[in-house]
């Protein structure tokens, strides 16, 4: 994005047809790519006031990187590399005045270099009542000079076209921007009155307040603040990053079954990479509550941090973990590793799973998930391949559930086909992901394993279980890369 001017710019229409945005006849390619979710790692909490918005990451020109976490206020965290983000925060933004537009906060949720500037893109709250389910949120711009430690606010550049309302989410923000390096910057927004995601986009040139138009009808001709916009798909779950490879812009969303993927080249239509990224039971944000919840998932590069994105990337998101309140909130990284393929098959989306082992609760935990003291409390202990994130089509195969004793004692966590754990007194954490019933090539075998001295199961890969344990079955094939 270059330097900040404040002219107001009018931009030719873009026209596309609702056929348009429902095939995605844009060029783009949703099979040419396996994608391999890698180890969770639980970068910071458990607190309440952490993660909640989309965590953004700038490169520091003498070095290392500064993210952005934010929870009413944003907060500044120094790291040494992208994914070391556990140091204290220090408060960059804060709410503003009352009567403000953010007087009940501002979220940094994306950070852009133009040079020696940095391009912050604000969420702004105001009329705020939480308790009752009521915000209104709107989108500002703000710049720095000092890399993220002071800013200086120039306005909204998107607002909606209601107002705040008693018990009602109002306005449109939550907004993920980035540069789509055809002259626009682009920014997916999120609109509360229908739950959908909406686009806007301003000249890279002149990207500050008044010159941003909203997508309306196949034209980029309404004003961002105020005017109207189409509904592209479900907005919720949803931020942008670009894919240099293929020059396509990249979102999260939600998809059956957990957190999806979804690319475009024309910024309306979209194609969904057919297996979620990661598989995840419906989240209920209401908490404690038995489900696990991820939100505010974002892509980010893994080498410099940023939004435009290599082949191999971070996915960032807040975490709530099975039975955890508001008080155990995380932040989670996860690295992702993309490879091309000419013949996409079943196992274009795989998850690692991890064994992690806890000394003093004699505990090893082979998981798909994040686990809180990760590094801590319980260390890696091996990995064993990749799961599948939706069963394959016409492949026999078997459902793999993560679960945890509900005997006293310390925790046996065990991963086992789906239906065991409820028949055998242990409580259902998550679906782990799927495995091949038959060997393939590309496959590991993969064994459930039980210490009968500390009372433990795990998987392994070894049908001696690496002479930790006692093989009890062969649970079927893993990816094995």
């Amino acid at each position: 994005m270059a330097a900040v001017l404040l002219a107001i710019v009018t931009t030719e229409p873009h026209k596309a047809t609702a056929e348009d945005r429902t095939s995605g006849v844009d060029g783009v390619c949703a099979t040419c790519f396996t994608f391999r979710v890698g180890l969770a790692h639980v970068v910071r909490g458990p607190r309440t006031d952490i993660a909640d918005n989309r965590f953004s990451e700038i490169a520091l020109p003498t070095g290392g990187f500064r993210g952005f976490d934010a929870h009413g206020e944003t907060r500044a965290i120094d790291g040494k590399t992208p994914l070391d983000m556990g140091a204290t925060g220090r408060a960059v933004l804060k709410p503003g005045p009352p009567g403000s537009y953010s007087s009940c906060g501002q979220w940094l949720n994306h950070a852009e270099r133009v040079g020696t500037t940095v391009l912050g893109f604000v969420h702004a709250e105001t009329a705020c009542n939480y308790a009752a389910g009521q915000t209104h949120k709107s989108m500002a711009l703000a710049t720095s000079n000092d890399d993220g430690l002071t800013w200086r606010d120039l306005g909204q550049f998107i607002t909606g076209t209601d107002s705040p309302a008693a018990g009602k989410n109002t306005g449109e923000g939550d907004c993920t921007a980035v540069d789509g390096h055809d002259g626009y910057d682009y920014a997916y927004c999120f609109r509360p009155r229908d739950g959908g995601l909406i686009v806007a986009r301003a000249p890279t040139a002149n990207p500050g307040p008044g010159s941003w138009r909203k997508y309306l009808n196949g034209r980029w001709d309404q004003p961002g603040l105020g005017g109207d916009a189409t509904r592209l798909m479900n907005g919720s779950g949803t931020s942008v990053a670009r894919w240099t490879a293929t020059g396509d812009l990249v979102l999260t969303g939600w998809v059956p079954g957990g957190l999806g993927l979804f690319l475009t080249r024309d910024h309306v239509s979209f194609k969904a990479v057919a297996a979620p990224l990661l598989v995840l039971d419906p989240g209920i944000w209401r908490r404690p509550a038995p489900s696990e919840l991820v939100t505010y998932p974002v892509l980010l590069d893994a080498r410099n941090g940023g939004n435009q994105l290599s082949n191999s990337w971070m996915l960032v998101y807040a975490y709530w973990p099975p039975g955890g309140g508001h008080a155990d909130k995380y932040l989670v990284f996860r690295d992702i590793k993309l490879s091309p393929t000419t013949a996409p098959d079943d196992a274009q989306v795989g998850v690692l799973l991890a064994r992690w082992y806890n000394p003093s609760l004699h505990d090893r935990w082979s998981t798909t998930g994040p686990v809180p003291g990760n590094d801590a409390s319980y260390k890696l202990d091996a990995q064993s391949g990749y799961l599948l994130t939706a069963a394959p089509a016409g492949t026999p195969s078997l459902e793999l559930e993560d679960c945890v004793s509900g005997r006293p004692g310390h925790p046996d966590h065990l991963l086992a086909e789906k239906g065991f754990c409820g028949a055998h007194d242990y409580q259902r954490l998550r679906t782990a992901g799927w495995i091949f019933a038959e060997p393939k090539p590309g496959t590991i075998s993969l064994y459930r394993c039980y210490n009968a001295k500390e009372q433990s199961h795990f998987a392994s890969n070894a049908p001696d279980c690496e002479r930790l344990g006692d093989m009890q079955r062969l649970l079927g094939y893993a990816l094995k890369q």
